[in-house]
């Protein structure tokens, strides 16, 4: 029931986010005298949807650290892995691509989405196993380099849908990821409801 309302709440942002790509191009898309611009050269709407993504990602990550280490113990180790992996490489891919638009440096926004990849890839698989944070930590170093890359090779070429767009990619990563888990716990819950025989 819980994965039925995460599903449809994702979608719906799907949605919302299709149907602002039309409007986007003028705002998004750095003019000059089309859109109000910050010294960055960005425009305020692509700071606001930057800031807003990297609190959305966190959020994210908080939530999936409540549920692992409520239920960590009852998920495989494979699984395990493959959840640590999906939460370094789809956060850390945003936010290096946050960064990237918003410093358009390529050092410290891959320095920053490297870091931030290998810190949630090690706490998101701890709740697992020690080889899972590892998985983790790896995958969070290719998402952040990916993202920092993406991020500065899109910063004169419509950043906030970039943003948007990734922001999407996380979404359904992350509703995979828990639908997964969740038949996970369905079997491993089937699985220890012990027999009676009459």
């Amino acid at each position: 029931m819980m994965m039925k309302s995460l599903l449809s709440k994702g979608l719906t942002g799907i949605v919302v986010c299709i149907m602002m790509i039309h409007a986007l191009p003028a705002s998004a898309h750095d003019h000059g005298d089309t859109a109000a611009t910050s010294s960055s050269g960005l425009s305020s709407f692509t700071i606001i949807t930057g800031i807003s993504s990297i609190v959305f990602v966190l959020l994210v990550i908080i939530a999936f650290l409540i549920q692992a280490r409520k239920n960590g113990a009852q998920v495989s180790k494979m699984l395990g892995m493959m959840a640590a992996m999906t939460i370094a490489m789809s956060s850390s891919l945003v936010i290096g691509t946050v960064v990237g638009i918003l410093m358009n440096q390529m050092f410290y926004s891959t320095v920053i989405g490297v870091i931030f990849g290998m810190l949630a890839g090690y706490i998101s698989g701890f709740s697992y196993s020690m080889l899972a944070s590892m998985d983790g930590m790896l995958s969070g170093v290719m998402g952040g380099m990916m993202g920092a890359m993406l991020g500065v090779m899109v910063f004169q070429e419509y950043p906030a849908q970039t943003i948007i767009f990734m922001d999407v990619i996380l979404i359904i990563c992350m509703s995979l990821l828990y639908k997964v888990l969740e038949q996970e716990l369905l079997t491993a819950r089937d699985n220890s409801i012990p027999l009676t025989e009459d």
